[in-house]
């Protein structure tokens, strides 16, 4: 008997284990709402991404539902069309049609709101309301945790099949960073994959082995939660500082290096595609909340976009004179509200300022006209002959070894 005893202990010890992980997984599916997970159920937004040869970007055709995402708390429902942009089926052009194309980064891509609530869908109906007579499509070319040279590539990509009359790059402060990747899922053993437990045991493991990778970059967190930045300008420049490897780098001059070849870059892609490129500037919500008025960042990308002869529209005081408001869900994501008041700002520019095949007397005319620079479109077929970062080095002047250095512009 007494052999047999630590046999018996170890079997009950199995038993209240395996006891305890099945309430646990039981537990986990009722809390989500759902038995097995319904096609289309996610709880983190990182199932949208996959991976390319060109990097990280949207997966084409999704129609999911985010449940409780972490930024908003809200749940949400993301669709991507045949192209793995946020929204719906992108048609052939019409007669007449204004389109455009709008890139930048989750502040753009928004799936913490429904797609309804980003401001490239707000500002589609303000250009629509304004320009009855004609369509109006403006397609949320956005993309999580990318900066101005990725969104240039996407461009690149884009141009040719999309055919934009103006393209909007939602600039935002620490798009010359790095990218932060995000969390790769932990394979969990084929004969796991129906438990909720391994899975969310899975994430949690990633996720936290994803913070303390990336911990150096967001040590301003800390400051920023103190927020003495919003009264005493001191703790405003030692938080500024404190950020300088995410949106404190706009601060650096040595950061707008990548951003200023990037925008070259766009602007030579326009000039072979026939479309506008205009600048947005979105700011952090430091620069809103806080008693001092700091707009450094913003004159800067401005000075650059002028020089490139790029409209341009800084965000930041219209969302200081709207800061009684719930504009942000953090330091940089805008809610609905928010994102009204960006579409407006953004809607009044097009409106006012003249584009390629866009100008405003085009924009209110009564009748439908053609619209783009169809000639140069004839003319001009996109290359895959340089990667974009030799043309973006190009397109600003520097360095191309000769023998990768491409016989043309793509």
């Amino acid at each position: 008997m007494k052999a047999v005893r630590p046999l018996a202990l170890g079997a009950l010890v199995v038993a209240s284990v395996a006891v305890a992980l099945g309430l646990l997984e039981v537990g986990l599916r009722v809390v989500d709402g759902v038995s097995g997970g319904p096609p289309g159920l996610v709880d983190s937004p990182k199932v949208l991404y996959r991976q390319t040869p060109a990097g990280k970007r949207i997966t084409p055709n999704l129609n999911v539902v985010i449940e409780r995402h972490p930024m908003s708390h809200r749940r949400t429902v993301v669709r991507t069309n045949q192209l793995g942009l946020r929204g719906p089926q992108v048609p052939a052009r019409e007669v007449g049609e204004l389109r455009i194309l709008v890139l930048g980064d989750s502040i753009t891509f928004a799936d913490y709101v429904d797609e309804d609530e980003t401001y490239p869908a707000a500002l589609e109906r303000r250009l629509q309301a304004a320009t009855p007579a004609r369509v109006v499509r403006v397609i949320n070319g956005g993309g999580p945790n990318v900066g101005t040279m990725d969104e240039a590539a996407l461009l690149a990509d884009l141009a040719p099949e999309l055919r934009p009359d103006v393209v909007l790059v939602g600039f935002y402060l620490n798009d010359s960073v790095g990218q932060a990747p995000y969390p790769e899922r932990i394979r969990i053993p084929a004969g796991l994959g129906w438990s909720r437990l391994a899975d969310r045991a899975a994430s949690v493991w990633a996720r936290e082995a994803h913070i303390a990778r990336v911990r150096p970059r967001y040590v301003w967190v800390y400051e920023f939660i103190e927020r003495g930045w919003v009264a005493d300008a001191a703790a405003y420049d030692r938080l500024v500082a404190l950020a300088a490897g995410d949106w404190g780098a706009a601060w650096r001059e040595e950061s707008w290096a990548p951003v200023e070849a990037a925008l070259r870059y766009m602007k030579t892609l326009g000039e072979q595609h026939g479309f506008q490129v205009a600048v947005a500037a979105f700011p952090v919500i430091v620069q809103v909340e806080s008693r001092h008025e700091d707009d450094r960042p913003q004159r800067r990308i401005r000075a650059l976009a002028e020089s490139l002869g790029m409209p341009f529209v800084d965000l930041l005081p219209a969302l200081r004179a709207s800061r009684g408001q719930a504009l942000f869900y953090d330091h940089c994501h805008l809610t609905p509200a928010g994102n009204a008041i960006a579409a407006e700002q953004i809607a009044d520019l097009l409106l006012r300022v003249p584009s390629r095949g866009a100008s405003p007397r085009a924009l209110r005319r009564d009748a439908p006209q053609p619209v783009g620079d169809e000639r140069v479109r004839a003319k001009v077929k996109h290359s895959s002959a340089a990667r974009p970062a030799e043309a973006m080095a190009l397109a600003i002047g520097t360095a191309v070894p000769s023998a990768s250095r491409p016989t043309a512009m793509p």
